[in-house]
């Protein structure tokens, strides 16, 4: 048996069992590898996108030094009175503008921009941008069920990839055949290698994404079965201390200033709760270019007295598991390591849609173009 696997590995019996679960699994499995595949695509180029799509009346050029966030929560209080201020993310270059959401006392959300030179409020309405990011993240279902839906997807995604690969070894003679296409061939011949080639080259990726897939949709889980193989340690969230009940709040510049100096090289990207309204304000600050994570400390501080409650540096490794889990986003959507690494995530992308396409045009030139020629 070792001898056939090594050889003739499709003289084996589990080879073709093997192959059914990897044909089903495709077919069943196509039209969503498509649309997850050309949607992550697209998302590679997220930032610059969003930025595209501004609305009319928001300055295009990011200024030397934008309006500070204390008018911009002003003009909120102003034009919607009422209305908290769930997360507000400062303008980048990418992004020149503020991002802020709302919450209206009937719970209603609101999605806003605010100039960066003036301060000036935006309605921001819902772009293609944030509806191809919602189906791909979300499948424009509940968020709290979409990204469950799409774990279910990603489980299939690994299922087929490491049964591709088993299916990929031809013998030890012929192994070098997948890895190329001969454009000399019969088209049928040439979809077969396409199929196979693309399988072998984007390996790698397609077992990340589905790992990482798993991991946003069932975040608990994971991180635990992770533990138990790799130890986590830092990126498990911190314990903050407790929050004062006091009614009294700081104000914002006080609050700020705190964020800064308990994370002195850092850059402020985003404030929750920018109107002091909760008892605790997180403020995710970028030891880099605003909106870079990967070097990002999370400060949450009490609002009544200004207390630094915890301070999570997120991008401190102290074990193979925190590695593991600090990669998920980043390899995932290829976005933080410029434009040459986001390109060859874009192309891999594609190539996963191209791969879902000749697999099932594989199917239809083995099975189903008999089948239909078979009918009466």
């Amino acid at each position: 048996m070792f001898r056939n696997a090594v050889h003739h590995p499709r003289r084996l019996w589990i080879r073709k069992a093997i192959f059914q679960v990897h044909l089903w699994a495709g077919v069943l499995l196509t039209l969503y590898l498509v649309i997850i595949a050309l949607t992550g695509s697209a998302l590679v180029f997220e930032r610059e996108l969003t930025g595209f799509a501004l609305p009319a009346g928001v300055t295009r050029d990011l200024p030397a030094t934008p309006v500070p966030i204390a008018t911009v929560v002003a003009n909120v209080e102003q034009g919607y009175p009422g209305a908290q201020i769930d997360a507000l993310t400062v303008p980048s270059r990418s992004i020149p503008a503020y991002q802020l959401t709302l919450q209206e006392p009937d719970h209603h959300i609101l999605h806003m921009v605010a100039d960066a030179n003036s301060g000036a409020l935006v309605p921001a309405p819902r772009t293609w941008v944030q509806w191809v990011h919602d189906l791909h993240v979300y499948l424009l279902l509940d968020p709290r069920y979409g990204a469950q839906v799409n774990a279910v997807g990603a489980t299939v995604l690994m299922l087929l990839t490491i049964t591709g690969l088993l299916l990929w070894w031809s013998g030890l003679r012929n192994w070098t055949r997948g890895l190329r296409v001969n454009l000399r061939a019969s088209w049928r011949r040439i979809n077969y290698d396409l199929h196979s080639a693309i399988g072998f080259w984007t390996l790698l990726l397609s077992l990340w994404w589905a790992l990482s897939g798993m991991y946003f949709g069932w975040y608990t889980v994971m991180t635990r079965a992770i533990n138990v193989v790799l130890p986590v340690r830092n990126m498990r969230p911190p314990v903050a201390l407790a929050a004062s009940t006091s009614t009294a709040r700081m104000s914002l510049a006080s609050i700020l200033q705190t964020a800064q100096a308990a994370s002195p090289h850092a850059t402020l990207y985003s404030l929750s709760n920018a109107d002091l309204r909760g008892p605790t304000v997180y403020a995710s600050m970028d030891w880099g270019d605003p909106g870079n994570f990967l070097h990002r400390d999370i400060v949450c501080i009490g609002t009544a007295d200004g207390r630094v409650l915890s301070v999570w540096h997120y991008a401190e490794k102290h074990s193979l598991g925190d590695w593991i889990l600090w990669l998920m986003h980043p390899l995932h959507f290829g976005t933080e390591w410029g434009l040459l690494v986001k390109v060859i995530w874009c192309v891999a992308g594609l190539a996963l849609a191209v791969l879902a396409a000749t697999g099932l045009l594989m199917y239809w030139n083995r099975y189903l173009r008999h089948a239909v020629r078979a009918a009466p």
